[in-house]
């Protein structure tokens, strides 16, 4: 007898697909989002509490991009100089070169992550206010993050999210303040717990956008590496080069775990016409209600 199909079923992934998670959520009560745009025109009215958002939410550059820019400015300056003197036989000749390269390269690098995380003080996209406030907290730009919730969900209390085989921290946080999104982030995006973490924004589309409420799907990637292997590759790869390096992917494939999931944020605009993510929890189980 052939095997009859489930139509309740749920798909599998397909030859060279990724299994996902689908994080399904019950949409707030008209009365909450009512309320939440409420407080948060108010607080927008609020001058200090605003200067205050824009203070956290800080430049477009952060402090670690500036400082190697400037020590790529100082290498590449020596660099000129000194090839006015050493000779390319000397070594430190090479050495010239080579500094500089490499904190150009760093600078370079850093520039271009900082600035995938749009100004807090123009408007953005509900799709592209949403992709900065999850990359924020995976860059360390928790005050970014912060400025990017709500008063609803700043008057939040959350619990590290679900997923799946990722080893999470534990606890409960406020999101009151920049600190509490820290420690909350530290347990799923962000170095901590014994773990290195990566959040990768895969996608950011819009489902829905009525007036000042948009609905925004999201296809996110979460990995966690324990700290300690990352140390002994680090230790190996200085002592032995090349089986360090090997020793180092090895580890990694081995000890990675990594969580694909899809969901959706409500997000409010304000009067002022930025976009707020309007529940702190990250899949909005514990939205307000």
């Amino acid at each position: 007898m052939s095997e009859e199909m489930n139509p309740y079923a749920p798909p599998e992934a397909g030859p060279g697909e990724r299994a996902t998670t689908k994080k399904k959520k019950k949409r707030p009560a008209s009365g909450a989002i009512t309320e939440a745009l409420e407080r948060l025109n108010q607080h927008i009215d609020d001058t200090s509490a605003m200067a205050l958002d824009q203070k956290e939410a800080g430049g477009r550059l952060r402090v670690v991009t500036m400082v190697f820019a400037g020590i790529a400015a100082l290498a590449l300056v020596s660099m000129v100089a000194g090839l006015m003197t050493f000779s390319s036989r000397e070594p430190a000749f090479f050495l010239l070169i080579i500094f500089p390269v490499v904190f150009t390269i760093l600078a370079v690098t850093l520039v271009a992550v900082d600035l995938t995380i749009v100004p807090r003080d123009r408007p953005a996209s509900p799709d592209v206010t949403l992709r900065s406030y999850l990359r924020s907290m995976a860059m360390g730009r928790q005050g970014y993050a912060w400025a990017c919730l709500s008063p609803t969900a700043r008057a939040q209390t959350v619990n590290p999210p679900v997923l799946g085989d990722i080893p999470l921290g534990a606890g409960t946080f406020a999101l009151a303040t920049p600190a509490g999104v820290k420690d909350w982030s530290s347990t799923f995006a962000r170095v901590g717990h014994g773990q290195i973490r990566s959040v990768q924004v895969k996608r950011a589309s819009i489902v829905r956008e009525d007036g000042d409420v948009a609905e925004v799907e999201v296809h996110v990637v979460f990995q966690a590496w324990p700290q300690w292997a990352n140390m002994v590759a680090a230790v190996a790869f200085v002592l032995i080069r090349l089986l360090g390096a090997i020793l180092f992917l090895v580890l990694y494939l081995a000890l990675r775990k990594r969580h694909e999931v899809t969901f959706r944020k409500t997000l409010l605009r304000g009067k002022n016409g930025l976009w707020y993510v309007y529940a702190g929890d990250l899949f909005e189980d514990e939205a307000p209600r």
